[in-house]
């Protein structure tokens, strides 16, 4: 297994060599993946590492283009090549005993970023400071950060939103994402992306879903803090959505409008890091 597998897989690659190599990755990932399923090569943990892998090399390669049925054709070539070998083919057993060894050394990393087009979210085995799990900072039209924060023992989909001195921040948020079940998604090519920036992957008004969040307000390093706390069932539908999409956060303050656009990018391949045993 090539030092870029492991680099992609350890999230210590450059964005550039990662891109240019998630093919391989992905192709190797999900061959060694099928040989451990006729094989039994891996116990579970080893086995969830490298479909984090795979997941992020998924997404990388649709961001840099690639369509879901050109993906499904990678899929089955690699699948069907690890068919055509048998459990002690010697390849797979280096490619195995690589998987093993790199193991340990990325399960025990303490903290990983997990880059999309724009923004990265960042998950940490230990809470930060703020009790945040999984974050994804915003900084423009004002700063906030979403994603996943913990409270003793208890995990919410959160924005958290820092208030200037005087200000009462926004009454209320919701979370505009796609509904699964009232629209697939829809391709976003390239240069739709480039031209367009994270608005290219929101969804359309009639396959929309919004959810409301639930408002209370903190003081931290002497700063008042507006925190909108979404129902579990918020995260759990931004997960499952296509690394290429985009939600939108909608903060209502009085009259005025002003939305927050989230990459979805590799959510779930963080969130799965983040399950990983030791």
């Amino acid at each position: 297994m090539r030092f870029i597998l492991l680099a992609l897989a350890l999230g210590t690659a450059t964005t550039a060599s990662a891109t240019e190599n998630a093919r391989t990755v992905f192709v190797e990932r999900r061959a060694l993946l099928e040989s451990d399923a006729q094989c039994r090569l891996f116990e579970p943990s080893i086995r969830a590492a490298l479909n984090v892998g795979l997941a992020q090399a998924r997404g990388a390669l649709l961001r840099e283009g690639w369509t879901n049925a050109r993906l499904r054709e990678l899929d089955n070539a690699a699948v069907n090549a690890a068919r055509g070998r048998a459990c002690g083919d010697e390849r797979t057993a280096t490619a195995a005993a690589d998987a093993r060894r790199s193991f340990a050394q990325w399960a025990n990393a303490g903290t990983m970023d997990f880059p999309g087009w724009d923004r990265s979210w960042r998950a940490r085995r230990v809470v930060d400071d703020a009790g945040w799990r999984l974050s994804q900072e915003i900084a423009a039209p004002i700063p906030a950060m979403f994603g996943v924060r913990q409270i003793g023992e208890v995990q919410h989909l959160t924005l958290a939103v820092p208030l200037a001195r005087g200000a009462t921040g926004p009454d209320s948020v919701r979370l505009i994402l796609r509904d699964r079940g009232r629209g697939a998604m829809h391709e976003v090519a390239l240069p739709q992306r480039i031209s367009q920036g994270l608005e290219a992957g929101l969804p359309s008004p009639m396959a929309a879903s919004s959810i409301p969040a639930t408002r209370t307000t903190e003081r931290r390093n002497g700063q008042q803090v507006a925190v909108f706390t979404f129902p579990d069932t918020a995260f759990r539908d931004l997960v499952a959505l296509d690394p290429r999409e985009s939600v939108e956060l909608r903060l209502e303050t009085g009259r005025a409008t002003q939305s927050l656009l989230v990459e979805v990018g590799d959510v779930a391949a963080a969130r799965a890091f983040l399950t990983l045993r030791r």
